[in-house]
């Protein structure tokens, strides 16, 4: 039962890590105050995404390292666009 748990966790990991860095490429190269809805969506969901951007690679590493980096190719891929959504935020 535990093995099926991991590879559900690390897919829902990954879907979330693209999720956000579809959410902060687009926050960046769209005008999103042109259109009043996506205005008001986008600023009701930054909070949560930045909270995302922090916690996320920080929970990857660890659940990475507490399989002794076995097995984790798809956490390896979430980790690697993790850390590329905070250098695209940190040097814009």
């Amino acid at each position: 039962m535990e093995r099926d748990k991991k590879p559900i966790i690390d897919i829902t990991i990954f879907f979330v890590s693209l999720l956000t860095m579809i959410f902060w490429i687009s926050i960046n190269q769209i005008n999103v105050y042109d259109n009043k809805f996506i205005g008001i969506i986008a600023e009701m969901i930054w909070l949560p995404f930045i909270l995302l951007i922090f916690v996320l690679p920080i929970l990857t590493f660890v659940l990475v390292s507490s399989r002794k980096f076995k097995n984790s190719k798809i956490l390896f891929l979430s980790l690697a666009i993790q850390v590329t959504t905070l250098i695209i935020q940190f040097t814009k």
